[in-house]
């Protein structure tokens, strides 16, 4: 009887070992197929991960130059044969060359990819309507030395992202809703009479002037200006991350104790920016920095260039 018992359980265990085979076999067998033909298992090394391509507008420590703003290489324009008075919503201007004076009267226009040539302007761009979202994007804007004109942009509501500007007689004029960034402004338009500013503005709520090269020569009175005296009010203003150099002094930072008005100004910052000695030894005729007196906020400024390079600006 045990003989019996033990017979009748190998068979019983012997049963269910060829179920358990064929139970793997038809998983294998659907895998494969779900796999697609001529899938398997991988015998070669696995490829290491790549790093993803770095587009032109990715964030860098680079300062912008002729290379990294304006039109991209290869690009080809046609003549803009637009309006130059835009007052259509969400207008796009793509890979045009452009002659005459822009006058923005409507919101979210897109100005990209474009040389604006203009040399007879007032200013190349006027955005001063109350219209906000007008981004220029890959611009190069040529004033052609005008000395009769004003600035490339005037007015408030915009974006300049990799703008090349040069050849005018003030990069910008910036209002409230301003953001300038990625940008090359250099080489301005000079006369007797000029007192070239990269940037200025004569009032703003909200400015902000982020990873730039200004360095302007000559007579120019600053790279950068805010001009508390001739404004209403100067607030929440972020100068950081500039390569900046020349003018009387690089920077006027809004707020002088002995001839401003402190109730006019709140939140500006100027950080971590560096100066070039390569106009004046001291990165303007007179200095980096003035008009920085309290509330202004003055930190992490370095030296570019020059014997003090790397160090804190004082």
């Amino acid at each position: 009887m045990a003989r019996v018992a033990r017979r009748k359980l190998i068979r019983l265990v012997a049963a269910l070992v060829a179920l358990l085979v064929v139970g793997i076999v038809v998983v294998l067998v659907a895998t494969r197929d779900e796999a697609g033909p001529g899938a398997g298992p991988s015998t070669g090394p696995v490829p290491a991960p790549q790093p993803p391509s770095v587009p032109r507008d990715a964030p860098g420590t680079t300062p912008p130059d002729a290379s990294s703003t304006g039109v991209p290489e290869g690009t080809s324009l046609s003549d803009y044969t637009g309006p130059y008075t835009i007052s259509t919503a969400g207008t796009v201007i793509d890979a045009k060359r452009i002659t005459g004076c822009l006058v923005i009267k409507a919101d979210d226009v897109t100005i990209k990819n474009s040389l604006i040539s203009s040399g007879g302007c007032f200013f190349n761009v006027l955005s001063d309507q109350g219209n906000t979202g007008l981004t220029l994007t890959d611009v190069e804007i040529d004033g052609q030395g005008n000395t009769g004109g004003d600035s490339a942009v005037n007015g408030g509501g915009y974006t300049c992202l990799r703008c090349n500007v040069h050849g005018t007689v003030d990069g910008f004029k910036a209002g409230s809703g301003v953001v300038i960034r990625d940008t090359f402004i250099h080489d301005l338009a000079e006369s007797a009479d000029s007192h070239n500013d990269g940037i200025q503005t004569l009032g703003t709520t909200d400015l902000k002037i982020l990873h730039n090269t200004i360095v302007v020569v000559g007579r120019a009175t600053s790279a950068i200006i805010l001009s508390t005296n001739a404004a209403d009010q100067i607030r929440n203003v972020q100068i950081d991350g500039n390569l900046l150099g020349g003018g009387a002094y690089t920077v006027y930072g809004g707020y002088d104790s002995t001839t401003d008005d402190k109730s006019k100004v709140s939140d500006i910052v100027i950080t971590d920016n560096q100066f070039t000695t390569s106009i004046f030894p001291k990165g303007g005729a007179y200095g980096p920095l003035t008009s920085t007196a309290p509330p202004v906020r003055v930190s992490g400024n370095t030296w570019y260039d020059g014997p003090e390079k790397g160090k804190a600006v004082s």
